[in-house]
């Protein structure tokens, strides 16, 4: 598949990199380190990066590209950490002459549209990407092995969810010795400010118990968020506050954003949660998902709540 990925690259001069709907550091590490990647092996090629990406690490990276309407339809796209064409932050892919794709999310079969990659037994997209660059001998930048080894860590919650390890740190290993900043990659993921930290406050001071006490959760509404002067996407990436609390192997975040949709996302250290999430137009990791609401329905999300009490249970059981 990656051969025939090559081929794709290799036909166009032009090739837009996509990032997924709220982005996150794996995201737009893989986005920067393809780009990386392309141009190290062919310098004369224009490669653009589409959709928001991660601003705080702009000075790390760099920005994405302001890309004119009539570029697209003479251009590979590569969607890279998600599923399909409707998961893309930038809707003019579907404007685009060619695609690919590079996941690590559990595969729905909706995309159709190219040739693809996906490993779900890769913690990130930026560890393929890592793969493929080790396992064919392409060249990297330091800029592109830094980004990639920004996916690495943030997707892995530095390095404490990872199913091969010997592989990861490989990987991570390889990267570090083409110039890869892992100091600087650490230094800006640890770094927050008191908003983070009311933020934190907040949630576990306000967080709820489920019914059978198996999962804890915390809503968000708009109102509270904006109290908080926080974003909607921000204060989601903080779900982990709830992780590995004994007695509780789910945890979940509803969070609403200004227009009133909810971003909801689930983690578990046991049961699969991703059956979940795919039930209500989401996806994501066996472990680790997430999907979208139409607004802010407190008695539908005391339902979800109750489903995933259900589900530790059945897991218990096995």
């Amino acid at each position: 598949m990656f051969k025939q990925i090559l081929e794709k690259i290799e036909k166009y001069d032009s090739i837009i990199i996509f990032g997924h709907l709220n982005p996150d550091c794996d995201c737009f590490g893989a986005q920067v380190g393809m780009k990386e990647i392309i141009l190290s092996r062919y310098p004369n090629k224009t490669v653009l990066l589409a959709g928001s990406g991660i601003p705080y690490v702009f000075d790390l990276l760099y920005p994405v590209d302001e890309i004119a309407d009539d570029v697209f339809k003479k251009s590979l796209g590569i969607l890279v950490d998600a599923n399909d064409l409707s998961r893309m932050e930038d809707s003019r892919i579907y404007n685009c002459a060619d695609w690919a794709k590079i996941d690590h999310h559990i595969d729905t079969g909706t995309f159709k549209e190219g040739p693809y990659i996906v490993d779900t037994n890769a913690n990130s997209a930026c560890d393929i990407i890592a793969g493929l660059v080790m396992d064919n001998d392409l060249k990297i930048t330091k800029v592109g092995a830094t980004a990639l080894l920004l996916g690495i860590v943030s997707d892995s919650a530095r390095f404490q969810f990872v199913t091969n390890y010997p592989q990861t740190f490989e990987r991570a290993k390889y990267l570090v010795e083409k110039g890869g900043d892992i100091k600087t990659v650490y230094d800006k993921l640890s770094k927050t400010n008191e908003k983070t930290l009311a933020v934190k406050g907040y949630v576990l001071s306000h967080y709820k118990k489920s019914k059978k006490n198996h999962v804890l959760y915390i809503i968000l509404d708009k109102r509270t968020l904006k109290h908080l002067r926080v974003s909607t996407n921000h204060a989601s990436n903080l779900i982990n506050m709830l992780a590995n609390v004994e007695g509780y192997p789910i945890w979940a975040s509803f969070a609403e954003y200004e227009d009133g949709k909810v971003r909801c996302e689930f983690r578990s250290n046991g049961p699969a949660v991703q059956p979940i999430a795919a039930s209500i137009g989401g996806g994501g990791h066996s472990q680790a998902s997430g999907a979208p609401l139409k607004k802010l329905d407190y008695k539908f999300i005391e339902k979800l709540v109750d489903r995933l009490d259900d589900l530790v249970e059945e897991w218990e059981k096995k």
